[in-house]
């Protein structure tokens, strides 16, 4: 009876928790609960050790957050069923409502008391209003009820056939839903995220200007904020003489500038796409400060993200670089919520790590402390290497015999890029490619070249840059952890007649 109880436990278990994960998704959509994924990912990132975090990175790309979402979605379903197999072994003596409260009150008090204070969220998620711990007493509340119901449905060890597809039919049906809707609320988005992330759309020649559809998107949220502008102020506060509120229709009303910037992921692969650019708006963060009037003990800025995302600088910089923006618009429209509606920051020549979206935020402080991605290993400078790329043709294309046209870019933050090199043997030689001149210092370049291969095969084409102080690009090979990856981009391409 042991076994029965245990196995007919761990089935009422799975089911309701399926369930209760499903009503967690839509609490989320419906009056913002926010899931156990979602709270569970900072603490589980934050004690990953940093190297197999950035090897991690650099092997998955977009499909790293998917599988990580989807690996605590699971988690969370199996700790439900196991949590339903040990009441299972209680259900006979304190009865069947009786045990499944016990098991859902257990697990209301294992998250609002110890995983969301955990996560920062402080005790029973109250940081996140009243709603949390309630709407998670609704989700645990159908898992009790849910969990009574599947077991009582479950067939006794030797019932009548029909009798034992009728009582199965109902349970199987509640798995079915419950699936049927996280399919529905999930799978679509990590689809996208996995099989075309935005900077897919982009292949071959890029243009100058990438269109905001194919600018690259990377965040640590698996929900991002999506902030309404009625409402939004964004503060300057800390070690100040004057705290500012600036909101959505004052910050549009100061002097702007806009500025074409490209910008880079720090994880961003040696001939990797995250790496976009376009023609930002937005106030200069001197400018902000200066309205606040530093105290003579400041020395740094921490920037403040709705999504718990910090960054730190130096006052130095801040002041000595116009370029450095609070952006509000991207392609002379707002910014989109996926890229930090409805302001982020911009810090020319530094990956984007160093850029946060969804600013609340800016504190004058006394130290430079470092970030949220420095608090994981990466580098507080995180100054772009710089990088070239191949863009046509292809890896490992068949082409003819020419003349063929090579194309892409080289990019070196804001040091500019002085010339760049091709070749066709491997790096043997080495011949200069043309250049386009860049929309700004802050730019990438566009290069090409017209090559006529001397015969047919087999040949390595590699391409390097030198910056605007005429440093060549690293050979070095590097992963992207901790300050950016480095090589010479290589592909092969195949001639025939």
């Amino acid at each position: 009876m042991r076994d029965v109880g245990l196995r007919r436990g761990a089935w009422a278990g799975l089911v309701a928790g399926l369930a209760a994960a499903a009503l967690m998704y839509l609490g989320s959509g419906l009056i913002g609960l926010r899931t156990l994924p979602e709270a569970l990912q900072p603490p589980l990132l934050a004690a990953m050790p940093g190297p197999l975090f950035g090897f991690l990175i650099d092997r998955l790309q977009h499909a790293g957050k998917v599988l990580e979402e989807a690996g605590l979605l699971v988690a969370m379903i199996v700790a439900l069923a196991v949590l339903g197999a040990g009441a299972g072994l209680l259900a006979d003596r304190r009865g069947l409502t009786r045990t499944g409260l016990l098991a859902g009150a257990v697990a209301w008090l294992v998250v609002t008391l110890v995983l969301l204070p955990l996560a920062g969220d402080g005790l029973l998620g109250l940081r996140g209003g009243v709603t949390q711990p309630l709407g998670w007493a609704i989700v645990f509340g159908v898992y009790a009820m849910l969990w009574e119901t599947v077991w009582s449905s479950s067939p006794a060890p030797e019932p009548d056939l029909g009798r034992r597809r009728m009582l199965t039919a109902l349970p199987v049906g509640l798995a079915l839903g419950s699936l049927g809707v996280l399919g529905f609320l999930k799978v679509p988005g990590w689809v996208r995220d996995v099989a075309a992330p935005p900077e897919a759309g982009l292949s071959g020649r890029v243009p100058e200007i990438t269109p905001v559809g194919n600018f690259y998107v990377v965040s640590k949220n698996f929900n991002d904020p999506v902030i309404p502008a009625a409402g939004w102020a964004l503060r300057v506060t800390g070690l100040v003489q004057r705290t500012l509120r600036i909101d959505y229709g004052q910050l549009q009303s100061l002097p702007a500038v806009t500025e074409a910037v490209t910008m880079e992921c720090v994880s961003n692969e040696v001939g990797g796409p995250l790496m976009s650019t376009g023609r930002f708006t937005g106030i200069p963060v001197r400018d902000l400060v200066g309205m606040a009037a530093p105290q003579a003990k400041a020395t740094a800025l921490t920037f403040k993200a709705r999504d718990g995302f910090t960054e730190t600088a130096s006052l130095k910089l801040i002041m000595d670089d116009p370029t450095i923006l609070v952006a509000y618009r991207l392609e002379g429209q707002s910014l989109p919520d996926k890229h930090g509606f409805p302001a982020r920051i911009l810090i020319p020549g530094h990956y984007g790590m160093r850029a946060p979206k969804w600013l609340d935020e800016i504190e004058l402080t006394d130290s430079e402390s470092g970030g949220y991605w420095e608090g994981q290993g990466w580098d507080h400078q995180a100054a772009v290497k710089t990088t070239s790329r191949i863009d046509t043709p292809g890896n490992g294309a068949l082409v003819g015999p020419g003349p063929l046209q090579l194309a892409g870019v080289a990019f070196a933050g804001n040091r500019g890029v002085q010339a760049v090199e091709w070749s066709a043997d491997g790096g043997k030689s080495w011949a200069a490619a043309q250049l386009s001149a860049p929309l700004s210092p802050l730019t990438w370049v566009l290069w090409q070249v017209s090559w006529s291969p001397p015969r047919e095969g087999a040949y390595s084409l590699q391409v390097r840059a030198r910056d605007g102080r005429g440093e060549l690009q690293t050979s070095q090979v590097a992963a992207s952890y901790p300050n950016g990856a480095s090589s010479y981009h290589t592909i092969r391409v195949n001639v025939h007649s």
